[in-house]
């Protein structure tokens, strides 16, 4: 036969309770694009590649000390000048 199950009803009695912290503040500007306090409008782009791009992608975050987002902006716009655009208009 089974052990009866404790009873947990008063298991957080006596517990102080703390006011819970608000998190920074996040308002969707668009269905895709996200405004926060920490720099301009950003929309993700993004893809499920083979493990191959994020290893290689890490390697060259270590040996350069750009963040990954910087060296993906860089490639994108290597990508975008070399099919004729002018890379990123701001």
């Amino acid at each position: 036969m089974a052990k009866p199950k404790p009873n947990l009803a008063g298991a957080f009695d006596g517990l102080q309770t703390s006011v819970p912290v608000a998190a920074p503040a996040r308002t969707r500007s668009s269905r895709r694009s996200v405004i926060s306090d920490d720099g301009p409008e950003t929309v993700l782009v993004g893809a499920n590649l083979p493990p191959r791009y994020a290893r290689n992608l890490a390697m060259l975050h270590a040996e350069t000390g750009k963040s990954k987002k910087e060296l993906l902006q860089e490639a994108l716009d290597m990508f975008f000048v070399s099919k004729g655009g002018a890379g990123i208009r701001l």
